[in-house]
C-alpha cells in the first residue's frame, strides 16, 4: 500500500485503524519519533483510542508514561462527567424540562469502547421555553453561566465540569443555519423518564455531518470527525439512507457529506487516496480537532466586509460587542415581554463576558488585526 504521510502519521493512522477494528497493533516497522507521535494523538484529541490498543511497551518510559497520563486524566473527568449528568437529568426531568443528549454523549456509543471517544464538555439539547429553570438548576448545583450565544448557554464548574445547553443546535452564523427542529419529532422517550428524548441514529449522523462542515468553513476539522463518520455509518444498523439523503439536500451538504463519507472509509479502510483526497486529508492532519482558527478568523473578517462595506477595526469590534436587537432578543427572551430592558441587558453582557470571554476576545482582535494586514 502507498504510503502518503511522515513515518509517525502513517502508523498513527494504522493504530486508528487497529482500535476501530478491534485487530491487534503491530510494532512499527520503521524508526518512529514518539514524542511527535504522541504530539499528534493529543492535537487530534484521540489519544484514549491510541492508548487503549497500543501497548505501552512499544513506547519509551517518558512517551508511555506522558500517553498515560492523558488518557488517566480524561478517564477520571469522564467518570466525574458522568455522575454529574445523572444528577443534572434527575433535576431536569423533576423540574418537567424536555432535553436530549447531543454529539459525543451519544457517538461514542458506536465506538468499541464508550472511553475511547473523548469529549470536551457535554452537549445537551433542552426546551427554551424552560431557560429560566435550568438556569436555577445549575446555579443551584454549582454552576458559573461563563457563556452564551444566540443558540447555547455554557456552563462551567471547578474542577473540570463543563455543560453546553443548546436551545437549537444552529443559528445564522455565516449563512449556514439548517433547520434541525424535526430532531424532537424523530427522538424517542422513555417510559421512565418522558422528559429524556433519544435522538434517531439518523439525526444523530445528519447532526455530526453538518457539525463537522461547520467546522470546515470555519477553519477545517481533524481526524476524530473522520472516524465519527465511519463508526456511525458501520455501525448503526437502521440508518435510512434515503431520508438521510433528503435531509442533506435540503441542507446544501450532499456532495460535502458524499466526500467525507469517501474520505472516512477510504483512511479507516486503507485505501488508496485520489490526489483530491489527499489534499483534504492534508488539511484535516495538519490542525487540531477543530481546524485552524486564524483560518476560521478570515472567513469571518471577509463575511463582515461582505455584509457591513466597512473593514474598520472600530466597527467590527463594536459590533461585536453591542450585536443586534434580534440577536439580544434570541439570547435574553425577557425582552420580549420587557423590551425597555435592552440597554441592561446590553451593559450587563459588556461586563460579564469581560470577565468570562476577555482572553478569547483579545486573541480573536489580535487574529483579526492580522488578517486586516494581509488584506492590503
Amino acid at each position: 500500500m502507498r504510503r502518503y504521510f511522515s513515518p509517525e502519521t502513517e502508523y498513527f493512522l494504522e493504530v486508528i485503524r487497529s482500535a476501530v477494528s478491534g485487530t491487534q497493533v503491530e510494532k512499527p516497522d520503521e524508526p518512529i519519533d514518539w514524542k511527535k507521535f504522541v504530539s499528534l494523538a493529543k492535537k487530534q484529541e484521540v489519544y484514549s483510542v491510541v492508548a487503549a490498543v497500543l501497548p505501552s511497551e512499544y513506547l519509551p518510559d517518558e512517551q508511555a508514561e506522558r500517553l498515560n497520563n492523558y488518557t488517566k486524566s480524561e478517564l477520571v473527568r469522564l467518570i466525574a462527567m458522568k455522575s454529574e449528568l445523572i444528577a443534572l437529568k434527575k433535576e431536569l426531568s423533576e423540574s418537567e424540562v424536555r432535553f436530549m443528549l447531543l454529539k459525543g454523549s451519544r457517538i461514542r456509543e458506536f465506538y468499541p469502547k464508550e472511553s475511547m471517544r473523548q469529549m470536551s464538555d457535554i452537549d445537551i439539547l433542552y426546551d427554551e421555553k424552560n431557560r429560566d429553570k435550568l438556569l436555577k438548576i445549575m446555579k443551584k448545583h454549582g454552576y458559573t453561566l461563563y457563556s452564551w450565544s444566540e443558540n447555547s448557554d455554557d456552563f462551567s464548574k471547578k474542577p473540570y465540569y463543563t455543560f453546553e445547553f443548546h436551545r437549537e443546535l444552529f443559528f445564522d452564523d455565516f449563512g449556514f443555519v439548517p433547520d434541525f427542529s424535526f430532531v424532537w419529532d424523530n427522538a424517542k422517550t422513555f417510559k421512565e423518564n418522558p422528559f429524556e428524548y433519544l435522538m434517531s441514529n439518523n439525526d444523530i449522523y445528519l447532526h455530526s455531518v453538518a457539525h463537522m462542515y461547520k467546522h470546515h468553513v470555519l477553519g477545517g476539522f481533524g481526524l476524530r470527525f473522520l472516524v465519527d463518520t465511519y463508526l456511525i455509518l458501520t455501525k448503526a444498523t437502521d440508518l435510512d439512507e434515503a431520508y438521510i439523503g433528503r435531509r442533506l439536500e435540503e441542507m446544501g451538504l450532499a456532495d460535502f457529506e458524499k466526500t467525507v463519507r469517501k474520505l472516512a472509509f477510504s483512511i479507516i479502510e486503507n485505501r488508496e487516496l485520489s490526489p483530491d483526497e489527499l489534499g483534504f486529508m492534508v488539511n484535516v492532519l495538519s490542525f487540531g480537532l477543530y481546524g485552524d482558527s486564524e483560518l476560521g478568523r478570515v472567513v469571518q473578517y471577509e463575511q463582515f466586509k461582505e455584509k457591513h462595506g466597512s473593514a474598520s477595526m472600530f466597527k467590527y469590534t463594536l459590533l461585536r460587542m453591542f450585536p443586534s436587537g434580534e440577536y439580544m432578543h434570541r439570547t435574553y427572551r425577557v425582552l420580549d415581554k420587557m423590551p425597555f430592558l435592552l440597554p441592561y441587558f446590553y451593559v450587563h453582557r459588556l461586563i460579564t463576558k469581560t470577565f468570562t470571554d476577555g482572553a478569547k476576545a483579545a486573541k480573536e482582535i489580535h487574529e483579526i488585526n492580522e488578517v486586516k494586514k494581509n488584506d492590503k
